[in-house]
């Protein structure tokens, strides 16, 4: 029972009664890992058949491409699930590498598990709704992406973690470099464009605490 608060906590068992909780966790086939920082949970091209939940710390979704350069897609924190779509496609095969992008402790849920589960069906619509959250976090990235000055893509990103948090005041577990390649611009660029910001009183920040002052 060492995760089952952490498979309550990802929302799979939201179409089931409370009552139900443990007996369809005893069916499941769960188990976890801990990583250190820049430690790989999967590579690309990794089959891939189960999905993920961050029970604490982060982790990163990145792809590498031939020159060099590397692109972040995508952020999870503590109660995220990442590897959803991957494990439930067809060929399983991760088309990203999945970075612990601090110490962090991962939950494995079995796939298979899933569809030999007594309540298979409610799990699995539930799995389908967690899909669909998942596309539209990444319609807010390519929202993000779709701004053309680097000033918009950092407020919309930071509006984006606001309304997440439901607080002013969000943090950012990224680091400059790690933001730079999540926005799709050049590190120095964006180190430049913060500190103008924070000087014409656009938004206030420390370290990884951001606060959005004024839209612009």
């Amino acid at each position: 029972m060492q995760y089952l608060e952490s498979v309550i906590n990802s929302g799979l068992f939201n179409e089931l009664k409370k009552s139900d909780y443990m007996d369809a966790f005893e069916q499941l086939k769960v188990s976890g890992r801990s990583y250190q920082p820049g430690e790989a949970v999967f590579f690309e091209g990794d089959l891939i058949d189960k999905f993920c939940i961050v029970r604490e710390g982060s982790v990163r979704s990145e792809k590498t491409y031939l020159n060099g350069e590397v692109h972040i897609i995508d952020i999870f924190d503590e109660g995220s699930v990442f590897g959803l779509a991957v494990a439930a496609s067809r060929s399983r095969v991760s088309p990203v590498d999945y970075i612990s992008n601090e110490e962090a402790t991962v939950v494995f849920v079995s796939m298979h598990s899933i569809q030999k589960n007594r309540f298979s069906k409610e799990l699995q619509r539930t799995l389908t709704y967690m899909l669909a959250d998942s596309n539209i976090k990444m319609r807010n990235k390519i929202e993000i992406l779709a701004e053309r000055g680097l000033r918009d893509r950092v407020l919309m990103y930071l509006h984006v973690l606001q309304a997440k948090s439901g607080t002013d005041t969000v943090t950012v577990r990224l680091s400059r470099e790690q933001l730079a390649q999540f926005l799709c611009v050049n590190r120095s660029a964006l180190s430049n464009e913060l500190s103008k910001m924070k000087k014409e009183g656009i938004l206030d920040f420390k370290g990884s605490q951001f606060t959005i002052l004024k839209k612009k």
